[in-house]
């Protein structure tokens, strides 16, 4: 193997043994201390800096993509404790690693809510073209549109939606299973709408009703009178 080879071939898989730090303690410092330093950098994310835990489940990710370290902080987002990868860091994976003779094109018809963009690319190893198509009201009746992005730029959200759904169809194995940012967003969006508020009554509330049922006027009071008939004279022998 050429020099050239082994570096391309370096920089395209995961690394061998990379789950060895789960077995191999100098291995786990080692890659605890790379975490540190990350973490002290302000070359990283705000969301990574300060967070040695965090740089270091991320160096995981890292080597079992076979991708730098540097390259996939960058590029990984974490949203209510999911994390993800943004959609054009997704592509370029899938440019380079997929199953595709070349990069993934896109082609848009329609305007406004009939915005439709599908992503297409052709396989190498049976020269078939696939395609995904997805549009604004996908993106409606999923709720996606909760995303303000759809709004102010919905043909660029709908490339990374279907480019995203075209490597998870046929070649997922370039993330892993993990989800783009994108969608991440969507789905918090969503949730974040639908939660209801379930937060109790603060006693200073109750005590409020409760003086507010006191002062209110009891209903008037209505007297019954409950009566009973005298036995006809008639029915005398059967009351003895």
């Amino acid at each position: 193997m050429t020099e050239s080879n082994a570096i391309t071939r370096a920089n395209s898989e995961p690394a061998a043994g990379s789950l060895a730090y789960l077995t191999d303690a100098a291995c786990f410092e080692h890659i605890w201390r790379v975490g540190k330093a990350f973490a002290a950098s302000r070359m990283v994310p705000t969301h990574f800096q300060g967070k040695p835990e965090d740089c270091f489940v991320a160096l995981q990710m890292a080597m079992q993509l076979g991708v730098n370290p540097l390259l996939a902080l960058q590029n990984i987002t974490v949203i209510s404790g999911r994390p993800g990868f943004n959609a054009q860091f997704a592509i370029s994976l899938a440019n380079q690693r997929g199953p595709f003779t070349g990069p993934i094109t896109w082609s848009s018809k329609g305007k406004g809510n009939d915005l439709a963009v599908t992503a297409k690319a052709v396989i190498a190893a049976t020269g078939e073209q696939v395609e995904v198509t997805v549009d604004m009201g996908m993106a409606v009746a999923e709720g996606w549109t909760r995303n303000p992005k759809y709004k102010s730029i919905p043909e660029q959200m709908l490339r990374y939606r279907s480019a995203t759904w075209l490597i998870r169809l046929y070649c997922p194995e370039v993330l892993m299973g993990f989800s783009s940012t994108e969608e991440l967003q969507d789905m918090n969006t969503v949730q974040r709408t639908e939660v209801k508020d379930v937060t109790p009554v603060k006693a200073s509330t109750l005590d409020d009703l409760n003086q507010q049922i006191a002062k209110a006027e009891p209903p008037a009071a209505t007297e019954v009178v409950i009566t009973q008939d005298e036995p006809d004279a008639t029915d005398a022998d059967d009351i003895f």
